[in-house]
């Protein structure tokens, strides 16, 4: 699977609006109501990767499938989501990285949103 950088931030932002004071979740994995394959093998690498809070609910799901109760994100979700929150810089780091040649990784987001930001900035 290839990572899809604009359903990683969609789910940034579905998770944030999860309310854990009212023990709401979203489920990502094989048994999830989604019907979106890529947004729930995306939400459990970003809940094994330390951006996604949540609780292991493999034991639900189909044999050997993993699957996550996201409750929220971590600091380094958080952090990830204000870099590429706004539209206007979260497309210039695209059109940024594919002008250069860039693959998109968590540390060329992170670095090329500063660039992105200081130029929306500065225009």
């Amino acid at each position: 699977m290839k990572r899809d950088w604009d359903v990683i931030r969609d789910i940034l932002i579905e998770v944030e609006a999860v309310d854990s004071a009212k023990f709401e979740h979203i489920q990502y994995g094989p048994a999830s109501e989604s019907d979106e394959p890529e947004k729930a093998k995306h939400g459990v690498l970003l809940w094994k990767s330390g951006y996604i809070e949540g609780i292991d609910a493999s034991t639900y799901t189909v044999p050997g499938g993993e699957a996550v109760l996201a409750t929220g994100l971590t600091w380094a979700g958080h952090d990830l989501l204000q870099t590429i929150r706004s539209k206007t810089v979260w497309e210039r780091i695209k059109t940024t990285a594919k002008d250069k040649g860039l693959e998109l990784t968590f540390d060329v987001v992170k670095e090329l949103g500063k660039v992105a930001v200081a130029a929306v900035v500065s225009s």
